[in-house]
C-alpha cells in the first residue's frame, strides 16, 4: 500500500517525530511531500497514492493568512479521488475546505484524553466506546461540516471525528499516531482504516 503523508509542520523535529510515529502505527514506510509544494494536487496524484494523510501543525486556521496559505491542500481534499485522513490540524483543514469555520476552546489541550464513540464505524472495531487518544491543540472545528458523518466527540470537543458520507475522507481532531503500549486505541484506528481501505 501506498501511504503518502503531507507535512503540515514547520519545525523538522515535528515533523521526523510525526512521519516515525505514522510508520510505526501504520507498520510500513511512507512518502512525505510538504504541504507548500508548488502544484501539491499534481504532486500528490502523480504519486500514486492509496491513502492521503494530513498531519498536524502548529499553525492556526482561524488566521487569514493561515487559511489562505493552506488554500492548495483545501484543494486537495475537495478534489481527491483517494482516501484521505485527517489528523488535528489535517481534521481541520478538512473541514475548512468544506466550509466550517474554527472555534478556539480556550485552552492548549495536551495529552491522553478520553474521546466517546457515538456512531458505529469500521474505524472503531475491536475498540470500546470510549477510546483514551492523544490531543494536542488550541482549536476545534465549530460544527460537523456539511457531507459528513459526526461518529465522535469529548468534553472537550464536540467534533473529534468525522467521515464524509459518500468519499472515503475522515477526520480526527485527537493524534490517533501517537500510540504506545498503554494507550494502543490510535494505533488500531489507523489499522482498521488501512483494513478499510485493502478490503475496498
Amino acid at each position: 500500500m501506498k501511504i503518502v503523508v503531507v507535512n503540515n509542520y514547520r519545525e523538522p523535529n515535528q515533523t521526523e517525530r510525526a512521519i516515525q510515529n505514522i510508520e510505526k502505527s501504520a507498520g510500513q514506510s511512507v512518502e512525505k511531500i510538504d504541504c507548500n509544494e508548488p502544484d501539491l494536487h499534481t504532486k500528490v496524484v502523480d504519486s500514486g497514492p492509496d491513502l492521503v494523510i494530513l498531519t498536524g501543525s502548529s499553525a492556526l486556521l482561524s488566521k487569514p493568512r493561515t487559511l489562505e496559505l493552506f488554500q492548495p491542500e483545501m484543494y486537495l481534499v475537495r478534489k481527491a479521488r483517494f482516501p484521505i485522513l485527517g489528523i488535528c490540524y489535517g481534521h481541520q483543514i478538512i473541514g475548512s475546505a468544506f466550509g466550517t469555520p474554527m472555534r478556539d476552546i480556550g485552552q492548549m489541550l495536551r495529552g491522553y484524553e478520553k474521546v466517546s464513540v457515538i456512531r458505529k464505524h469500521p474505524l472503531f472495531d475491536r475498540l470500546p466506546s470510549e477510546l483514551v487518544v492523544a490531543e494536542s491543540h488550541r482549536q476545534e472545528l465549530a460544527k460537523v461540516p456539511d457531507e459528513f458523518q459526526h461518529l465522535a466527540q469529548s468534553t472537550t470537543s464536540k467534533v473529534e471525528a468525522i467521515v464524509h458520507r459518500s468519499r472515503p475522507i475522515y477526520g480526527v481532531q485527537f493524534h490517533p499516531e501517537r500510540s504506545n503500549e498503554n494507550h494502543p486505541h490510535g494505533r488500531i484506528i489507523i489499522q482498521n482504516l488501512l483494513k478499510q481501505i485493502r478490503g475496498s
